[in-house]
């Protein structure tokens, strides 16, 4: 099977197909790019009804549920007490962020996401570049779909572990204020069950967007890797039966790598554009969110009710991997672009006459700049800011204990 019959029956984009048909259904991604088609005059129907679509789920759910969670923390009286709400909270605000972030550039998304899926330049040519290409894909996948079943997972242990307490005991799965008495038999299913929901929707949207998010970052890393493939795969055959290729050919390769580069760049401010704020969003509030977890789990005792403490657990591993895959993914694009030097010299550039080795020299002097991406200017994304970050939780929560003290 060669490359183009590969293409044709797998997506380039075959990492991402499930994240972009999740996010479609719960109204965080836009339904089509070009809306010129649908009619000339105002907002077509089409994205009239995609808008709603998005407000009808997620204001009465989703916001109303973090207003209430907001509204919990104002009422507590304790810091134990803000603790059991705090940490969930401040994953719901990084959450707001996104959503607001994600309606405001959903026109780019679309097209970036477009583009990665139809642009020629990066076609794939040679069976092997598919191979690889697609063995990256899916384990891309096999990532992503785990973070998403562990993270759904905090969610269901903490809604069925609040039924492990004793029947005259009445615990909220995710504590929020409620506006009525809900410690009644009947009441407190009211109350579960709006409090189940609303988790479960927001932690949907978050686990998904993070994803589409590093799906960003991973897929324009990949795309540095293909120039990286290419570049080491220029040859000048010689003899033994091999059709000659001259110096004409192999400059006419590295212009086309060349043009690919600079479209790639583009990319690459492109996604920065894209993934900056929420990443930014997610970074900072993320060490104060591992400290109150850390600060729940010990006052927590640990038989009292199982479920909560391996839900608290759960959520404190997931937080964890929610800050390092968007450094690690935002660190592999640094790492790919800055590898393209090296992939020049795995070339057979020795046998290159003088132009195509001038013209790689002049390459060269364009690759000594990696690409970055950064968080809205503050800092680069990449994996010193997960250290640092998990070196500022535990700062704030040694901080937290001694307060308590």
């Amino acid at each position: 099977m060669t490359a183009d019959e590969c293409s044709s029956s797998m997506s380039r984009t075959y990492g991402a197909r499930y994240l972009v048909v999740t996010l479609k259904a719960i109204g965080l991604w836009q339904w089509t790019g070009n809306s010129s088609h649908l009619g000339n005059t105002g907002i077509p129907f089409l994205l009239k009804l995609q808008r709603a679509h998005g407000l009808i789920l997620h204001v009465p759910i989703s916001f109303t549920f973090i207003t209430l969670m907001f509204t919990a923390v104002l009422l507590s009286h304790d810091l134990e007490e803000i603790s059991s709400v705090f940490h969930i909270l401040l994953t719901e605000f990084s959450l707001v962020v996104k959503i607001l972030h994600i309606w405001r550039q959903g026109s780019a998304a679309w097209h970036y996401m477009d583009e990665l899926a139809h642009e020629p330049m990066y076609a794939l040519r040679r069976q092997c570049e598919w191979t690889k290409w697609q063995r990256a894909q899916r384990s891309f996948a096999i990532i992503a779909y785990s973070y998403i079943l562990g993270s759904l997972a905090v969610v269901v242990f903490g809604c069925i572990g609040v039924m492990l307490t004793p029947a005259d005991v009445y615990v909220l799965p995710f504590n929020y204020y409620v506006p009525f008495e809900w410690r009644h038999p009947r009441k407190y299913w009211y109350a579960w069950a709006y409090s189940s929901l609303g988790i479960l929707l927001t932690c949907i949207s978050n686990i998904t967007l993070d994803m589409i998010y590093c799906y960003f970052m991973f897929h324009l890393s990949l795309l540095y890797k293909l120039i990286g493939w290419r570049l080491t795969a220029l040859r000048r055959p010689k003899s033994m039966g091999y059709v000659d290729v001259g110096a004409q050919d192999v400059t006419k390769q590295m212009i086309e790598i060349f043009q690919m580069h600079m479209k790639v760049k583009r990319l690459t401010t492109q996604c920065e554009t894209l993934v900056s704020v929420p990443v930014l969003a997610q970074i900072i509030l993320s060490a104060f969110i591992l400290c109150f977890s850390g600060y729940r789990l010990q006052h927590m005792k640990n038989m009292e009710n199982v479920g909560i403490l391996i839900s608290t657990i759960q959520f404190a591993s997931v937080m964890i991997l929610q800050i390092f895959l968007p450094c690690y993914y935002g660190n592999a694009v640094t790492e790919y672009s800055n590898a393209l030097t090296n992939d020049i010299f795995n070339s057979d550039w020795t046998t290159f006459d003088v132009p195509a080795r001038k013209f790689m020299i002049l390459y060269m002097e364009l690759l000594k700049r990696p690409a970055t991406l950064k968080a809205a200017n503050f800092f680069n994304i990449g994996l010193p800011v997960f250290a640092k970050t998990m070196n500022n939780a535990y700062s704030i929560f040694a901080l937290l204990l001694n307060m308590n003290k």
